[in-house]
């Protein structure tokens, strides 16, 4: 299997850091993120002037149309920089509207159409968080109910609510899953400002991808707002691992950058610390955690585009990959920057916690082995 990338994948991801590197240093993370209201119009707005939020997008709704492996490059950028916005969300919503039924109608604030609703997210105009149930207890009969749909008349009633919601009311709209009956699933398109929606900051230690306490209360929403059943929900749910899987991956390969570079300017006793045995050990682990890590983030975006039968082995394997080895790099890397490294001043703080965010969303190393057990035996 060649994981090489395309000469057009090269150029699409080096244009993406060029503009990421120019637009969204740390010290704009923090501004957005730590020391702001999560909101950043200007950066959104450049990242869509430049195609960035339609890449999943089909071109007949003025979108890319790219698959899940060009996507990958995308979200590696995303985790490059800990971008504080909800790209990954929004593109991954993006895909799964596109297999929902043509007759999709949300109030987004008018009726619109599933095309008008692309063409939104293609344009800027429309960012799209993802409400799903908890997943660490493993198959989707065994997770909490989380929402309940119910039919009245033409419409949906929706209550319930769900937690952890990254970006909340940061996002225009939410695909948020909800029971229907006793065995059912739906996935519905919900403004995140639709009477009835509330929310809670949960104050969670990574700022760039906020969690929130949605609650729904009475919340009716269109006949056609609902984009799918069970088997969407499944699908959308591994296709997000697989993305956090990605954007995690960009997170630690921009440590290891930052950890070389610190190792060979900081001298002691008259030589980098670079020089030093243990110094290099450590180095020379988190380079190969982040090669495992790239070649399983990659092998599952192959799977998917293949619509593979095992390709939910294949993201099971790319989320325990970086998981927990995840957290072994930004504390690798926190170690060879010494005492520097242990304020939370550092930027490799940025990087760690957004990390930790990634590993516990959508079940942690534990419940990632325990799904490919499942799938293996």
């Amino acid at each position: 299997m060649d994981f090489e990338l395309s000469d057009e994948q090269v150029l699409m991801r080096s244009g993406l850091r060029e503009l990421l590197d120019r637009s969204c240093d740390a010290s704009r993370v923090r501004a957005v993120a730590y020391d702001g209201d999560g909101r950043d119009g200007e950066l959104w707005r450049a990242l869509a002037d430049a195609g960035w939020t339609a890449v999943t997008v089909p071109e007949a709704e003025g979108g890319a149309g790219l698959r899940f492996e060009d996507l990958i490059g995308v979200l590696e950028e995303a985790g490059r920089v800990v971008l504080p916005l909800p790209l990954t969300t929004t593109l991954l919503a993006a895909r799964a509207l596109v297999r929902a039924p043509a007759h999709l109608s949300v109030r987004a604030p008018a009726d619109t159409s599933r095309a008008d609703v692309l063409s939104r997210i293609a344009a800027g105009t429309a960012s799209v968080t993802l409400a799903l149930n908890d997943t660490s207890a493993g198959p989707s009969g065994d997770r909490p109910a989380g929402c309940t749909a119910e039919r009245e008349g033409e419409s949906w009633r929706l209550d319930g609510s769900h937690t952890f919601v990254p970006y909340g009311t940061l996002a225009d709209l939410m695909l948020i899953e909800a029971r229907i009956g006793e065995d059912g699933a739906g996935l519905f398109l919900v403004p995140t400002a639709e009477a009835g929606v509330s929310w809670a900051d949960l104050q969670a230690v990574d700022r760039t991808t906020r969690q929130y306490d949605c609650s729904l209360a009475g919340v009716v929403v269109a006949g056609e707002a609902r984009v799918g059943g069970s088997e969407e929900i499944e699908l959308l749910l591994d296709e997000w691992r697989a993305a956090l899987a990605a954007e995690t991956l960009g997170a630690c390969d921009r440590m290891l950058e930052m950890t070389v570079a610190y190792a060979k300017d900081r001298t002691q006793f008259g030589r980098p610390i670079g020089a030093n045995q243990a110094v290099k050990w450590r180095i020379a682990e988190m380079g190969a955690a982040v090669e495992r890590m790239r070649a399983a983030v990659y092998h599952a975006a192959v799977q998917i585009d293949a619509e593979a039968e095992d390709r939910g082995l294949a993201i099971a394997m790319a989320k325990a990959a970086t998981a927990a080895p995840g957290a072994f790099v930004g504390s690798q890397a926190i170690h060879v920057h010494g005492g520097i490294g242990y304020t939370w001043e550092h930027d490799l703080h940025l990087y760690f916690k957004r990390v930790k965010s990634n590993e516990l969303l959508l079940g942690d190393a534990t419940a990632s082995l325990a799904r490919v057990a499942d799938a293996v035996l």
